[in-house]
């Protein structure tokens, strides 16, 4: 007996998707490895790419790790911060108007005052995207 379908559960939303070949498992693998200093340049390309391949099916578990994506922006390292630029952009591209809606924690964070001036630029880069 296979699984055939994926539950994914937002807050206010639930979802019961069928399989994608990139789980909920593999994305939040992807997301843990954002702060590894070795793999978070892989992980960030890994999930804009995902993000561009899988489309719609992946869009609860990437919506749900955009803060995560969008906190990578203020690293020390230039190439990570552009991975998680492009990152942003590509979920971003893919997720419904929607979806704006659990965006703006992430985004209110990325320019909250604690936040790292790159962090802020990109965020403010990511929103005017958006508009």
């Amino acid at each position: 007996f296979a699984c055939k379908f994926v539950t994914c559960s937002l807050p206010g939303l639930s979802l019961v998707l069928p399989p994608t070949g990139m789980s909920k498992a593999d994305i939040d693998a992807l997301v843990a490895k954002i702060g590894d200093k070795k793999e978070g340049q892989a992980a960030l390309e890994g999930l804009g790419k995902t993000a561009a391949d899988k489309g719609t099916p992946a869009e609860p578990f990437l919506v749900a790790a955009f803060d995560k994506v969008l906190e990578a922006t203020g690293d020390k390292s230039k190439n990570v911060v552009e991975a998680a630029i492009a990152a942003a952009k590509a979920i971003l591209d893919m997720a419904s108007p929607f979806a704006v809606d659990s965006l703006m924690p992430a985004f209110l964070t990325g320019l909250g005052v604690k936040a790292k001036p790159t962090q802020k630029v990109a965020t403010l880069n990511i929103v005017a995207a958006l508009a």
